[in-house]
């Protein structure tokens, strides 16, 4: 992933989450917050620290769902899905979802900056992606929102590449949509 340009006088910039997250650059925005590369304290390990967005605070059907993307996301146990790896809010109340940082670049730029891609290439990274796919499902949990976006693909130290699923932001359980009567 790529810094983009923070904000002048960015309030999460410097912040420590948990006494062991440092946030260090904006690498994202969506409609629920902020996307931070951050750095764990004791080992210098980056990460990646999705921020509620501050006029969400008080919203608490959006704290609903943030927790929901948490959960969700947690027991996604497949290595094409993002792994979270805590959550929780501050005593500011800044509420916050830590997962792990992958270096690449979204498929949305892929197919932007690389267009055509070979068929062998397309075949691989929509493999990767149906199994990410395929683990959620197994769970009982809908994305809602696969799109080139948030599909991040990292490039192999050996060859290839590796495809990672994520924002699991709008995600529904199966069981739950059921009981809606909707599909």
């Amino acid at each position: 992933m790529s810094a983009i340009e923070a904000t002048e006088g960015d309030p999460y910039a410097g912040l420590v989450i948990a006494d062991k997250y440092h946030v260090e650059t904006l690498i994202g925005e969506g409609a629920m917050g902020r996307v931070y590369k951050a750095k764990q304290t004791t080992l210098g390990k980056p990460f990646a620290v999705k921020i509620l967005a501050p006029h969400l605070l008080h919203d608490e059907q959006s704290h609903a769902r943030f927790a929901a993307e948490a959960h969700n996301a947690a027991s996604l146990n497949h290595p094409n899905c993002v792994s979270v790896v805590d959550y929780g809010q501050n005593n500011e109340g800044v509420t916050y979802i830590v997962m792990e940082y992958v270096e690449g670049s979204t498929l949305e730029d892929i197919i932007h900056h690389e267009f055509p891609l070979t068929r062998e290439r397309i075949v691989d990274l929509v493999v990767q992606i149906l199994a990410a796919l395929t683990e959620a499902h197994g769970l009982g949990i809908l994305h809602r929102d696969l799109k080139p976006e948030n599909i991040l693909v990292q490039q192999l130290r050996t060859h290839g590449e590796f495809a990672k699923v994520l924002d699991f932001g709008i995600a529904k359980l199966m069981e739950e949509q059921a009981q809606a009567g909707t599909g």
